[in-house]
């Protein structure tokens, strides 16, 4: 074999392996992309508010979620009374947890765990529940009660200040 012929398969091969290489991202990269988008699935913060309807009543619920997914994971839940608003706040950054019945707030910092594993279960309750969701609200039959729950005003991460998860 000459060197012509030699140059010619080496030339041949490299540019197959440039192909192959080539191939092999542009498909990989494409189902990488998928992995970008953002769902309520893998958001890593979340808003929206829900109405629960049970035997003729209606109750309003907000809340807010921030870093989800890690230790660092911050709640605050609002549930607008008449007599007064009552907010949870877990927060997770810093291990402390607060509630406030008409402004009045109360440390419950020390039951952190529990009032982190409560919230948390609920957060990831509605992510559960959500997690088909592409746009506008979201209602379902809760199967435990049969109440009517809508789900709306929901914010896919949004940017929720620190501060929103203290007192």
């Amino acid at each position: 074999m000459n060197q012509k012929t030699l140059a010619i398969i080496i030339v041949a091969v490299i540019a197959v392996a440039v192909v192959a290489v080539a191939a092999y991202y542009l498909m990989n990269n494409g189902d990488d992309n998928v992995e970008d988008i953002i769902t309520v699935k893998n958001a890593s913060s979340l808003q929206f508010s829900v109405s629960i309807t049970r035997e003729g009543e209606t109750y309003e619920t907000m809340y807010w979620a921030k870093n989800i997914g890690t230790s660092d994971l911050m709640i605050r839940v609002e549930i607008p009374d008449t007599s007064g608003d009552l907010i949870y706040i877990v927060n997770g950054a810093n291990q402390t947890a607060w509630a406030s019945t008409a402004g009045e707030w109360m440390d419950l910092s020390d039951t952190f765990s529990d009032q982190s594993d409560m919230w948390s279960l609920t957060a990831d309750g509605y992510k559960d529940e959500l997690s088909t969701w592409v746009e506008g609200d979201w209602t379902y039959t809760d199967t435990t009660d049969g109440s009517t729950v809508r789900v709306y005003d929901i914010a896919v991460n949004p940017s929720l200040a620190d501060s929103l998860f203290a007192p």
